[in-house]
């Protein structure tokens, strides 16, 4: 088990481990002694995660409004005028 608080590992080291200790506690792997830290760091890298993606989704919220003006605008400035050869017969 890790001793590295859950805030301070990558979001991929974090999924790993969890899948680690998930898989560890499914197949009956742990020892009773252990069980209730496992369940416990599961938890703590669960509620990390969970932060984690409460915040990414608050600032995509955030910032989608900002990319719609832009791609409205930039849309408008990208599209080259209507010539009489753009028109079908």
């Amino acid at each position: 088990m890790s001793d590295t608080p859950p805030a301070e590992l990558t979001y991929e080291q974090a999924v790993e481990e969890l899948k680690t200790i998930t898989d560890e506690l499914n197949d009956g792997l742990v020892d009773v002694d252990a069980l209730t830290a496992r369940f416990q760091r599961a938890i703590d890298i669960m509620e990390d995660l969970d932060g984690r993606i409460r915040r990414a989704r608050a600032k995509v919220d955030e910032l989608a409004p900002r990319l719609d003006a832009l791609s409205g605008s930039a849309g408008d400035a990208a599209a080259p005028p209507a010539t009489e050869r753009d028109e079908p017969f």
